[in-house]
């Protein structure tokens, strides 16, 4: 414990450095938030204007598919927009940790959701994105989502079915916000954040989120180049034109950004690595252990009397199995950046060309992710941006997406107020001067 503790503290200590460069720049652009509103047409941006952000979140949807599936609004938004060719997940790429690090700008092992499922053993009960009790138990989360810190400044927020907008997270919830339920037709969600954004000034939202999963599941069962993929990906391109055309249609001006959460890579032919067969038949030490697999790792949990004998059992056992890693929780690399929190459990299991499983799972998925991203470049998502704060032919090759909390806040007028993992001055050179 004394060693977690020291660990976090220097993690901390990092961040609070982060953040009091984050202040440095608002101060030094003198962007604080005007009270006076003055709306106008889709014109070039005004200090004294009311900034607005619509976050635009397609899961799933990999760096190159533009190219690949050749969405022609998509491709058209992205050749006049600032963009992050390879906006880079944070370990895990997957769903919730990624799309909570999206608007808190805080590593998963930092804002608590280390992954789709595990446990957290402070509060003695799991997490799963499927355990609607879960997902809005606040006790879960850390750090400041961009809905809280909008409205601890007194600014109004909306999210359509973004992770852990169920929950109140740092005293809030968005001031608009959705139970999520994914038989929801993606019309109906634009619908309603056009009727968010045509609210009275006095009640309208300036920071609104809109997820789309068809592209993930798609990815999922059919594989990243598929038909179905394919499909899916043009489908969401003509909502996604039909929302930004309603839009435009506003008094007022928005500053559009669509990104992903991680991208997809074609699994089917890799080999399977089964975490109830690593023990051969020594199914005493088994027993002492617990694994929660999605495919890229494994949380692991020991259970016996003598946890450090037990893991170094395990950790030979490991040693002899190709193309899987092991690393105790305070051993983790740091380029992983997912270390500190006890959720991870005792030690992570890591593969970067298999397909960790048990033996009583269901058969895998055609399409997956949750790899590391600089190793498989296929976990990369998208960045594209329009509107009054961004220059449009600005462009970044590649980006981490802890970065982007402190761009929309910085955009928003709103001073961050706890330590961050990101920094403004990455994602700066897509900002008009």
């Amino acid at each position: 414990m004394r060693q977690w503790l020291a660990s976090n503290s220097l993690a901390r200590l990092k961040q609070l450095s982060s953040s009091i460069t984050i202040a440095l720049v608002f101060l030094s652009h003198n962007i604080m938030a005007d009270e006076t509103s003055s709306l106008g047409s889709n014109q070039p941006h005004n200090v004294n204007d009311k900034p607005y952000v619509l976050l635009i979140s397609i899961d799933g949807y990999r760096h190159d598919y533009n190219k690949v599936h050749q969405p022609k609004f998509l491709n058209n938004f992205a050749s006049n927009a600032a963009t992050i060719t390879q906006l880079t997940p944070s370990f895990p790429t997957v769903t919730f940790p990624n799309h909570l690090t999206l608007v808190t700008g805080l590593y998963p092992s930092n804002h608590g959701i280390v992954a789709n499922r595990f446990y957290n053993p402070t509060l003695g009960r799991h997490y799963a994105l499927s355990d609607h009790d879960a997902v809005t138990d606040g006790r879960f989360y850390t750090g400041v989502p961009l809905w809280s810190l909008a409205a601890q400044q007194g600014m109004k927020s909306a999210t359509y079915f973004w992770p852990g907008s169920e929950a109140e997270i740092a005293g809030f919830r968005p001031t608009y916000w959705k139970r999520y339920d994914g038989r929801v037709a993606n019309e109906t969600r634009v619908e309603q954040v056009i009727e968010w954004l045509k609210l009275p000034e006095t009640q309208r939202p300036q920071f609104v989120t809109l997820y789309f999963s068809d592209v993930d599941s798609a990815g999922h069962h059919h594989g990243p180049l598929s038909q179905q993929t394919h499909d899916a990906v043009n489908y969401i391109d003509k909502v996604i034109a039909s929302l930004i055309e309603q839009v435009n249609a506003l008094p007022y001006a928005v500053n559009i950004i669509i990104t992903s959460d991680h991208g997809m890579a074609q699994v089917a032919d890799f080999e399977r690595i089964y975490t109830d067969k690593l023990f051969a038949d020594d199914e005493a030490l088994k027993s002492r252990f617990s694994f929660i697999n999605d495919a890229a790792f494994s949380l692991v949990r020991a259970h016996g009397n003598n946890k450090d004998q037990d893991l170094i059992a395990l950790e030979k056992l490991v040693a002899a199995t190709d193309g899987l890693a092991f690393y105790r929780k305070e051993s983790i690399p740091k380029h992983l950046e997912y270390d500190f929190n006890p959720a991870i459990g005792d030690a992570i299991l890591v593969t970067h060309d298999h397909y960790i499983t048990s033996s009583d799972a269901k058969p895998g998925v055609k399409g997956k992710h949750g790899y590391y991203a600089e190793v498989m470049p296929e976990m990369n998502a998208i960045l594209f941006a329009q509107g009054p704060a961004f220059n449009q032919q600005a462009s970044i090759a590649q980006a981490k997406n802890i970065h982007l909390y402190p761009l929309i806040a910085y955009i928003l007028h709103l001073p961050i107020t706890e330590p961050i993992d990101g920094k403004i001055e990455v994602l700066s050179p897509l900002l008009k001067p």
